[in-house]
């Protein structure tokens, strides 16, 4: 469907597929698979998500696609009805529904920042950006190489960074504490975070020794010194420790689970088999140290 010419003097994408038939809006739900749609009261309603979904639209092309849908064009007004939408009730008279595999799957609830919709398609059912968080506003969210570098370049103060991947359990445990010493600390310390988890950082990775999730490093005026490892840390404890920064201390090799005195067996290569052949019920621990 052509746009109309006001939408155009905004530079709208034309990657902003306009949609007032029902039949063409069935058509676009079977022939593509992440869809994220904008209903609106009014075409001038829509001007400022238009603004922002046409540059979210470069930004997913060819992942996901951004369709618009007026309420209050006549023929539209039946497609909004027939999809039991009405943009009218909320409070800046639109609404942004997703659609997946030719269904519908979720409201867009997450923040309507260019980062987070692009985000949102790129994975619609996975977690929110850690910005997202009210909580986190203290800590500085680095998105690229190139704002690490920069970061790194500018900043006198001493800087805590957790390259972190956002499926990752630890890193989410420990999140509460770091964005509560980002701003207890604020003002004598930065405490960033950074999602490495992309193979386009595998530069950074090596640099810093990513082996694993989190990877917390302490930097001054721009260099690396040591690792910060104490992944149970409170903030009290994050804020004690850059106090005194020092290289995490050798640690005393536990004792294996199997020389503890318990009652639970310790199964073998060489007997398990075995063992669950004479037992009729058995409950496995598989574990690593």
């Amino acid at each position: 469907a052509f746009l109309p010419a006001f939408v155009y003097s905004l530079k709208v994408s034309p990657l902003i597929e306009k949609i007032s038939d029902h039949k063409d809006f069935k058509k676009l739900l079977r022939t593509r698979n992440n869809i994220l749609v904008l209903y609106s009261k009014s075409a001038a309603a829509a001007e400022s998500s238009l603004r922002l979904l046409s540059s979210v639209a470069q930004e997913v092309k060819g992942r996901g696609t951004i369709s618009w849908i007026d309420c209050g064009d006549t023929e539209s007004r039946k497609l909004c009805k027939k999809m039991k939408v009405d943009p009218n009730s909320k409070e800046k008279g639109v609404e942004l529904l997703h659609y997946k595999d030719g269904a519908f799957h979720t409201e867009y609830n997450r923040a309507v920042t260019l980062k987070s919709i692009v985000a949102f398609l790129k994975d619609p059912e996975g977690a929110p950006l850690w910005e997202e968080d009210p909580e986190a506003k203290d800590v500085v969210h680095v998105d690229s190489e190139k704002e690490l570098r920069r970061l790194l370049k500018k900043e006198d103060k001493p800087l805590l960074m957790m390259f972190y991947a956002p499926w990752c359990g630890v890193c989410k445990r420990m999140m509460p504490s770091y964005q509560q010493a980002a701003t207890e600390l604020k003002g004598k310390y930065v405490l960033a975070g950074m999602n490495i988890y992309s193979a386009e950082f595998e530069r950074i990775k090596e640099e810093y020794n990513v082996r694993g999730y989190p990877t917390i490093c302490y930097f001054e005026k721009g260099k690396f010194l040591f690792h910060f490892e104490n992944y149970g840390a409170t903030a009290a404890d994050i804020a004690e420790w850059l106090k005194n920064p020092q290289a995490p201390q050798p640690q005393a090799p536990e004792t294996p689970w199997a020389d503890e005195e318990n009652v639970v067996y310790h199964l073998t290569d060489e007997d398990f088999d075995k063992f669950i052949k004479d037992h009729s019920s058995v409950l496995v621990m598989f574990h690593a140290p």
